[in-house]
């Protein structure tokens, strides 16, 4: 009987399922707004009713299932399935999820934190599929990120690996909600992108972001297309962006050695708008041969990662 396992993005705003098959192909989505302010009970009455649907579907196909793997934003235990803190799940502490989801199906159950469900998408199923040392960066409203060596994540003493985007790229840069200054996130996530365009916007140089901002029409999409039509200080916006993402993966690089670095994320589409000045400082900063060795690549599985990485769990551990 061929397997398949159930993968769950659970975020502050939506819930994203899948049925992923093991021959990697996702064959039934299911997607629910996560409502978190209505309180721990409901989301998780959300999540089994989602679980549920999906496990019917892979019945009426005769699959067998694997499993369930979900990813959650905050600090997670891997090891015992425990929600520790997840701040953008109001009230989610301590919460023994695993035990939980376990009560109510047959199957093993696997919670990771979201950025390393991602990262393992990308590993096992997209741009990092073959190398044995990777890190993934995600680019959206903040910078995420998750390391995995010789094959496994790796979470840290206490399940806090991997967060890229506080990394100082400029000791002496704006203050960060972390209490940090010069945060890699304060440059490179799209609320920085943002913040710089409303800085531009108040210039007297003549740009583009001027009328987006005054038409309500500002988003980070539109700073990058205004770029690629050759608008100047939407180009210097996502350069500058591409220059401290390079600094803090030139210090990755010199760090672990390892051989890839996936960059996804909404934000990864202004690709060709920042990877050449993110080039340029990984060459001037890192150590010649780690950094020839390492490739730097887009993620291939856009918002699917963090659902087949977390399903790949299951599909992982239950071959």
């Amino acid at each position: 009987m061929q397997k398949a396992a159930i993968g769950v993005d659970l975020g502050g705003t939506n819930l994203r399922f899948g049925l992923v098959r093991e021959d990697e192909k996702i064959i039934s989505r299911r997607r629910t707004g996560t409502m978190a302010t209505e309180g721990v009970e409901i989301v998780l009455e959300r999540l089994t009713s989602g679980i549920q649907t999906l496990a019917m579907r892979a019945e009426s196909m005769g699959l067998e299932i694997a499993g369930i793997g979900i990813g959650v934003p905050g600090i997670i235990s891997a090891r015992d399935g425990m929600v520790r803190l997840s701040p953008n799940l109001p009230g989610w502490k301590d919460i023994p999820l695993r035990a939980r989801l376990e009560e109510s199906f047959p199957y093993p159950v696997y919670v990771e934190n979201d950025a390393n469900a991602y990262a393992l998408g990308e590993y096992w199923f997209g741009a990092g599929k073959g190398a044995k040392s990777m890190v993934c960066i995600t680019l959206g409203t903040g910078v995420g990120g998750g390391i995995i060596l010789d094959g496994d994540i790796w979470r840290g003493a206490d399940g806090m690996a991997g967060e890229v985007g506080h990394i100082t790229v400029n000791p002496d840069g704006p203050l960060c909600p972390c209490g940090n200054r010069g945060c890699l996130e304060r440059y490179s996530s799209a609320t920085a992108v943002m913040e710089m365009a409303v800085s531009a916007a108040s210039g007297s140089g003549k740009t583009a972001i001027k009328s987006l901002l005054r038409n309500g029409m500002l988003t980070p999409e539109a700073i990058a297309n205004a770029a690629k039509k050759g608008d100047r200080a939407a180009a210097r916006i996502y350069s500058e962006a591409g220059k401290y993402l390079g600094i803090a993966i030139a210090g990755l690089i010199d760090l672990l050695n390892m051989e890839c670095v996936v960059i996804g994320g909404g934000m990864s589409g202004a690709w060709e708008l920042f990877i050449g000045p993110l080039k340029e400082e990984v060459k001037a900063r890192a150590f010649r041969i780690p950094a020839q060795r390492c490739r730097i690549a887009r993620g291939k599985l856009k918002d699917d990662a963090g659902i087949l990485g977390a399903a790949g769990l299951a599909l992982k551990k239950n071959p």
